[in-house]
């Protein structure tokens, strides 16, 4: 069922985003001598309210906690980029349409991220968020379009097997004696 790929899809797709985030980050913070600061100050500012970089605690509970978050809003986009590479596969000029959602949704997050988290936009560089949103959509995209490539050769695989039956069908239709008939 349609559906079903979508939703399928979309998780897939999700979970590929908020990993490659995460890995980017990990690496951002490993190479700077701290691993995990990154979900630990994105934590900290979410569920303790705390402003200041110097203040940011790295444990469990927080990483954890902003984990859940970050994955959740991944499985989100990971489906509306689902119902969209769907929806190209139907009709492909709707692919500029998704063009333009995903500039969109990149610069609504900068935006929400400028508001929601300004005192800690300076620990938590531009070009990073850059850098790992394109890693993201890169390997959500490419997925999206392997699957859409895969579903295209299986439903090209099927039409053919049924034209193939429809014509050995009206071969064997028109072969019978009209003795035959009733």
């Amino acid at each position: 069922m349609q559906l079903t790929r979508i939703l399928r899809e979309g998780f897939i797709a999700g979970l590929i985003g908020a990993g490659a985030v995460a890995l980017w980050f990990l690496i951002v913070d490993t190479i700077a001598g701290r691993p995990f600061f990154t979900p630990a100050m994105l934590g900290s500012a979410v569920f303790w309210g705390v402003h200041d970089p110097a203040l940011v605690v790295i444990e469990y509970s927080r990483i954890i906690g902003y984990t859940m978050i970050h994955v959740s809003a991944f499985l989100i986009v990971g489906t509306i980029a689902a119902v969209l590479a769907a929806e190209v596969e139907v009709a492909p000029p709707t692919l500029y349409l998704v063009v333009v959602f995903f500039a969109i949704f990149e610069f609504g997050f900068y935006v929400t991220v400028a508001i929601l988290a300004q005192p800690l936009l300076g620990s938590l560089a531009w070009w990073n968020v850059a850098i790992g949103n394109a890693i993201a959509a890169s390997g959500m995209g490419y997925y999206l379009w392997r699957r859409s490539a895969e579903c295209r050769v299986e439903g090209q695989a099927s039409d053919k097997e049924a034209f193939g039956l429809e014509a050995r069908s009206l071969y064997s239709a028109l072969r019978t004696p009209r003795s035959a008939l009733p």
